[in-house]
């Protein structure tokens, strides 16, 4: 009788653990988000690694695309075109969700004239947009630095990564989970930096969930 009930006990912490591990893997809840709209100038310094311009640009844009924006960034200096640069000024403007409080509707109506900064960079599906119209979004986590979505970062962009962390991070609905940039006068490390963190990215719509079905198949 002792023997059943201690195999009894053992089979409820096991079912206990095993439901609390699958609670844990469960994808959160959607929730309501809207567009934000932003315009920022991000400063680049380094002594160790230097972009060109058009280099600079992609990888700030596929950082933000990773993290659920849709950004338009362009980086203004005199030696453009002339290989890297050793202080690029990067104006960005992007739309990125948060979550729809009635805080940040009210924000987003202040400005009319943000709906064309919406246009600008969203294009075709913005041309009618109401900066409160709400839609699905889910916090998700995903690691900047590893991966298909950031194949053009490595080990040379440590220093650009942790002032991405520092600069461009904070203005958008992302928390930080884990930071692993060993940069300099840190000691050097074959491992690529990343940051991993919990980011508000939208629901796709059906539409754009065949598309990518498509690509990858393409691919």
């Amino acid at each position: 009788m002792r023997l059943r009930t201690v195999f009894a006990a053992a089979a409820l912490a096991v079912l206990g653990s095993t439901s609390h591990a699958l609670a844990q893997d469960k994808e959160p809840e959607p929730v309501q988000a809207i567009w934000k709209p932003q315009e920022f100038t991000f400063y680049y310094q380094s002594f160790t690694t230097f972009y060109s311009c058009e280099s600079l640009e992609a990888k700030l844009e596929q950082i933000l695309r990773l993290v659920g924006a849709h950004a338009e960034v362009r980086v203004r200096e005199v030696d453009c075109g002339r290989g890297p640069v050793r202080a690029p000024r990067a104006e960005i403007r992007l739309i990125s969700p948060v979550e729809a409080t009635p805080e940040a509707i009210a924000e987003v109506k202040k400005d009319a004239s943000k709906r064309e900064l919406v246009a600008r960079i969203s294009g075709e599906r913005a041309k009618a947009v109401d900066l409160a119209e709400q839609f699905p979004a889910q916090w998700k986590q995903v690691t900047i630095g590893q991966g298909r979505a950031t194949s053009s970062l490595g080990s040379g962009d440590c220093e650009l990564l942790e002032q991405v962390r520092r600069r461009i991070l904070p203005k958008l609905a992302v928390r930080v989970i884990k930071d692993n940039t060993p940069c300099p006068p840190n000691p050097g490390t074959l491992t690529r930096p990343s940051i991993v963190v919990e980011a508000l990215i939208e629901v796709p719509k059906p539409d754009d969930v065949g598309k990518q079905r498509d690509t990858k198949k393409t691919d």
